[in-house]
């Protein structure tokens, strides 16, 4: 019996895919669990293995887009045929040596021509609406890819093509259609025999609507491609505040104490102050258990595992590693595993385990010099925490002007599923762990 290979989930907010390489030809043999395949989402690359041992029956080309969940292979048993699925009914023989395509939202449409055009999402929609078969436009993107000004330029050289020999026309009307850009298919004439003169070409120009202020009297220093990695952030943190009622609650804490234990351990291991937040929030979230929670349906459910992303810039956007099992590590392990996951995220090595599956997400802009802000909640979690620059300031410590250590937490929570003063009463929680940090290594 065929065992169908699904282009796999890598991730909450993806709901598409694209199949990157095959590792395996179609037709090749191949074992249980043996990689076969190098899929993406617009964060990640992922190996798929194969689900059983047997015949591999290739359904996708490399770069296609497939939705989660869809056939992009099957495993078959010697000499039996592929399922009589839509989804099966050409099988594949991709090239040799397909590589990984560098542009991860480019999406292969077929188009009546035949075969597969690697196009950008924008392309394929402006196409669809002009009625263009992509498979007649010239790509000028990454790999031959078609981007939208491909499809913009195709449909002003049809407007402005050879006009067919029935269409009669005087040399004076096609200079003047050519000057103002008329395609003189739309011109009726009044010349003999229906010949378009110069008069008609005039007449139908005045009778156009005055075009629109040109947009394009700003200059552009460099243009950048609104795709992959930022595009994918762009549409989840669209969708996180769409979705949610979110509200940001601001507290200061003195991390005098903080900066004083942080120089101690260095002399022992590398440490962070994200790594002391990470425990501090660990031990906050026992105690608060509702912001350690995600919303199923009609269903508010309370999570038994604590596991704290870390939000790390990249060049072209951020990604969340998770640190597991936060509240069951020590001070040095959770240092240890975040150190790791950082050096993995920014060389882009991360598997999806660790990039999935966090309950609470810290994001620390203190390295910016920001004081303080509004983060976006990582859906599904329900609270993400802000954290910002730890400052020297003048302040009544115990009733005299002293020199503290200050920093501003930035805690933003789903009110549909916390309320204010729960979430207030979890930053007062962490405010006093984090005063009396020495309780992080207990």
């Amino acid at each position: 019996m065929a065992t169908k290979v699904i282009m796999p989930k890598l991730g909450m907010a993806m709901s598409e895919g694209i199949v990157a390489q095959w590792l395996k030809q179609d037709g090749d043999l191949v074992r249980k669990d043996e990689p076969i395949a190098v899929v993406m989402s617009k964060k990640i690359t992922y190996k798929v293995t194969a689900p059983a041992a047997g015949v591999l029956r290739l359904v996708s080309r490399v770069k296609e887009t497939r939705a989660v969940g869809a056939a992009i292979a099957f495993v078959t048993e010697p000499g039996e045929p592929l399922p009589a699925a839509e989804e099966a009914a050409t099988p594949v023989a991709p090239p040799a040596a397909a590589s990984v395509s560098p542009e991860p939202t480019a999406v292969a449409a077929a188009p009546a021509t035949g075969g597969f055009v690697l196009a950008s999402p924008a392309a394929r929609r402006l196409a669809k609406e002009k009625g263009v078969d992509l498979g007649l436009v010239g790509g000028t993107g990454p790999d031959g890819m078609v981007v939208e000004s491909d499809v913009m330029r195709f449909v002003a050289e049809g407007e402005k093509a050879p006009v067919p020999a029935e269409v009669l026309v005087t040399s004076a009307a096609r200079k003047l259609a050519e000057m103002h850009q008329v395609s003189l298919g739309a011109v009726t004439g009044s010349g003999l025999g229906g010949r378009i003169t110069e008069e008609d070409v005039q007449a139908f120009v005045q009778a156009q609507p005055a075009p629109a202020p040109a947009a394009a009297t700003m200059s552009a220093a460099d243009v950048m491609p609104f795709a992959g990695m930022r595009q994918a952030i762009a549409e989840q943190m669209v969708e996180s505040l769409r979705s949610m009622a979110q509200v940001t609650l601001t507290l200061e804490v003195d991390a005098t104490e903080l900066v004083k234990l942080r120089e101690q351990l260095k002399a022992e291991f590398d440490l962070t102050y994200t790594d002391l937040l990470v425990k501090g929030v660990a031990k906050a979230l026992k105690r608060h258990p509702r912001l350690n929670a995600t919303l199923i349906g009609d269903e508010i459910h309370l999570l038994a595992q604590v596991h704290v992303g870390i939000a790390v810039a990249l060049a072209d956007g951020l990604i969340v590693p998770v640190v597991r099992d936060a509240d069951r590590r020590t001070l040095q392990e959770i240092a240890q595993e975040s150190r790791r996951l950082v050096q993995g995220a920014r060389e882009g090595t991360l598997s999806v385990d660790e990039v999935t599956g966090g309950t609470f997400t810290i994001t620390n802009l203190g390295g910016y010099g920001i004081d303080a802000f509004t983060p976006i909640i990582n859906p599904p979690e329900v609270a993400i925490l802000g954290v910002g620059r730890i400052a020297e300031k003048p302040v009544i410590y115990e009733g005299q002007i002293a020199k503290r250590s200050l920093m501003v937490l930035s805690l933003t929570i789903d009110h549909r599923i916390v309320d204010g003063a729960p979430g207030a009463e979890f930053l007062r929680t962490l405010r006093e762990v984090l005063e009396n940090p020495y309780r992080l290594l207990v």
